[in-house]
């Protein structure tokens, strides 16, 4: 009888490490990845002068959730550019910049996402890319949930509630 409450005592601890390890495990790892697939959403540049891109792809995802939705959007500036750079951020903007490729230094322009708060802008050998998020409301506050670069990538993740 003893051994008996020997092995559902010890068994009673073993099993739930053997559930939650793996959750646990997986978890971590879930960090973000560099989509495989083409950007999913083209923004025309609007050319002011010099020889700029005529568009320029960004990721954008939209997990709904009870009470909201997280956005997450990935702006594909390496293909024209260098390696992007957080330049400065707010509790409602985040703006990231990087160097244009020698081929569209004299850009000059601009590309607005027409539905979400993305835009770019081209000049001074440069490409700036930023996110504004609406001002909150009592019902509709927002925020950042993520500022990183991926992939040499703008990448920001924000939330807001409905």
């Amino acid at each position: 009888m003893k051994n008996l409450a020997r092995i559902i005592t010890f068994w009673g601890i073993v099993c739930p490490l053997f559930v939650t390890a793996p959750i646990i495990a997986f978890a971590e790892i879930q960090k973000p990845k560099l989509p495989t697939t083409p950007p999913n959403t083209l923004l025309s540049v609007e050319i002011q002068k010099g020889n700029c891109p005529k568009t320029i792809g960004v990721w954008t995802d939209f997990r709904y959730y009870e009470g909201g939705g997280e956005h997450t959007v990935i702006a594909n500036t390496y293909p024209i550019a260098g390696t992007a750079k957080l330049k400065s951020t707010g509790n409602k903007f985040v703006e990231y910049t990087a160097p244009l490729k020698q081929a569209y230094t004299s850009c000059v322009g601009r590309a607005i996402h027409k539905e979400l708060p993305y835009r770019l802008r081209f000049q001074n050998g440069q490409v700036l890319f930023r996110v504004d998020l609406p001002k909150d409301t009592p019902s509709n506050p927002s925020e950042f949930s993520t500022r990183a670069i991926l992939g040499s990538r703008p990448y920001v993740k924000w939330a807001i509630a409905d």
